[in-house]
């Protein structure tokens, strides 16, 4: 259903594949963000680089499991909306809808009046990290998702927060146009980059990247590239830190050998009254025979085999020339 430019969607179990498909791309194939992707776009998260927002709309989501704040967030969030509509004197609930304009498509924790037309966001957050009392003490990451929400729905945002003290405040976001209008900008900026394949945004954000992410997102081409002298000293830190990590490896084993010898069936040591080891037996690791297994039910085998996507492997060439 489409109102007034916004489209609505029935919202799909949350965290569920086809949920994140609808927060990476809409109905004609284009890259999308969801609110809590703001905060990333604008360089304002402390967990999420722009650089890890480029790598992630430009691969196919990953489903990941549940943290356990995110667990306490989810239990929390029921009663904080019922808390922030007791606070507003009016009613809220959690839609079951999706609401998508432009490049957002967001997903909200509470709204007031109807489906099709709220006069209110509720937005719920559970934090360790801040205390807030007021308005002043609200995070810009917080700020960045509220304004999304708003520049979707045109609506006035309400955040409840339930803070490192455990104290429990409300606040109005204040509108800020342009802030809405650096998130319209940008959004659209960023997206296109991402539908284009623009390798001036890839440009822009490479030196955020990790290995893994580059290998990611850019297809190899079998091509050589003559080194400076500063990318060649990169070439030889990787060297000294595996040489350094087969001679840790060296010697850990030459420590437990020798702590063997001397605990034989002693389960604990200690040094001056304090517990510095344990040693103790646990039990064994539950493995699948899969060489037997392929063997006797090669069928079963192969209906229940996933091919895993391809990798670049990093080798260092031991010959000059090569």
């Amino acid at each position: 259903m489409t109102t007034d430019q916004i489209t609505l969607i029935p919202k799909p179990p949350h965290g569920s594949m086809q949920w994140l498909m609808m927060r990476h791309r809409d109905d004609f194939g284009r890259c999308t963000l969801g609110a809590s992707d703001a905060p990333a776009l604008m360089q304002a998260s402390p967990f999420t680089t722009r650089a890890d927002l480029y790598h992630s709309k430009r691969i196919r989501p990953q489903i990941s499991e549940t943290s356990a704040a995110m667990q306490v967030g989810n239990i929390l969030e029921p009663a904080l909306v019922a808390e922030l509509g007791r606070r507003l004197g009016i009613t809220l609930w959690t839609p079951e809808t999706m609401y998508r304009r432009d490049r957002f498509t967001v997903t909200l924790d509470a709204i007031g009046a109807t489906t099709d037309a709220p006069t209110v966001i509720g937005e719920v957050k559970t934090t360790r990290r801040h205390r807030i009392s007021d308005i002043s003490d609200v995070p810009a990451d917080y700020l960045w998702q509220c304004w999304a929400q708003m520049l979707v729905l045109d609506a006035p945002v309400w955040l409840i927060v339930l803070d490192k003290d455990m104290s429990i405040s409300t606040h109005e976001i204040p509108r800020n146009e342009q802030a809405l209008d650096t998130l319209r900008t940008d959004s659209e900026k960023f997206c296109a980059a991402v539908d284009n394949d623009d390798q001036r945004e890839l440009g822009l954000l490479i030196d955020e990247m990790t290995a893994e992410q580059i290998a990611g997102i850019v297809k190899p081409v079998e091509r050589t590239i003559s080194l400076t002298s500063e990318q060649h000293d990169w070439i030889r830190e990787l060297a000294d830190a595996r040489d350094l990590k087969r001679q840790a490896e060296t010697i850990e084993q030459a420590a437990r050998d020798h702590i063997a010898r001397f605990m034989l069936d002693a389960t604990i040591a200690t040094y001056d009254s304090r517990k510095v080891l344990t040693w103790k037996e646990q039990a064994g690791r539950e493995s699948v025979d899969v060489t037997r297994l392929r063997a006797e039910h090669p069928a079963l085998v192969a209906e229940f085999t996933k091919q895993g996507q391809p990798s670049r492997v990093m080798r260092l060439s031991t010959k000059g020339n090569n």
